[in-house]
């Protein structure tokens, strides 16, 4: 018992300045976001993104843990949009980013959703033009919110047209094809727009 009242008091001496050590890494990594990312992403704990195709970073640190987002951070992230820039951060920056990020979500890898995954689907081909949730306007005019198509359509009728090709008659929708299994993950999300 003499042995364990010192090492406890040793353990308890430690946990404030590990924490205190955790702050300083978390506050560096948001005045980097807060410097970089603030054009595009969302860095905060509630709010959507300036740039749509830029998920917001609580999303981030759900889909991601922290090693690969300094993995990420060190060898550049694989996107979909040509509006992510190449950059080069030392590891301690890396590992301040990913700190920061990893303090908006569990720390853990979420469990996705399909809905989820079907809104992410959306967000990375559809939502340059059309809006995808249930409030926002269309970047382009002349395409409808999906909350009005499921409306109009019932999202189990599009399976089809989502995995062979959605062809219309005006030039600036490009045609997309989806796997079985994100048709499945894109029809799930529509039909939380149906309840909205």
């Amino acid at each position: 018992m003499r042995i364990a009242l010192p090492l406890l008091a040793l353990v308890a001496l430690t946990f404030p300045a590990l924490a205190a050590d955790d702050a300083k890494v978390i506050a560096e990594g948001k005045r980097l976001s807060e410097i970089n990312c603030t054009r595009c992403h969302n860095i905060e704990a509630s709010g959507e993104s300036p740039l749509t195709d830029s998920p917001p970073f609580r999303e981030i640190a759900r889909n991601y843990d922290r090693e690969e987002l300094v993995d990420g951070f060190m060898d550049g992230l694989a996107v979909r949009h040509p509006l992510m820039p190449d950059w080069e951060v030392t590891q301690p920056q890396a590992e301040a980013l990913a700190a920061f990020v990893m303090s908006l979500g569990t720390g853990e890898k979420a469990d996705e959703s399909q809905a989820a995954r079907g809104f992410d689907l959306l967000r990375s081909n559809c939502a340059r033009c059309h809006a995808i949730d249930a409030e926002s306007t269309s970047p382009n005019a002349k395409a409808p919110p999906f909350r009005e198509v499921v409306k109009r359509i019932d999202p189990d009728a599009l399976q089809e047209a989502l995995a062979e090709g959605i062809v219309t008659g005006h030039n600036d929708m490009p045609e997309f094809e989806f796997e079985p299994d994100d048709v499945t993950a894109i029809i799930a999300y529509l039909d939380t727009l149906k309840s909205d």
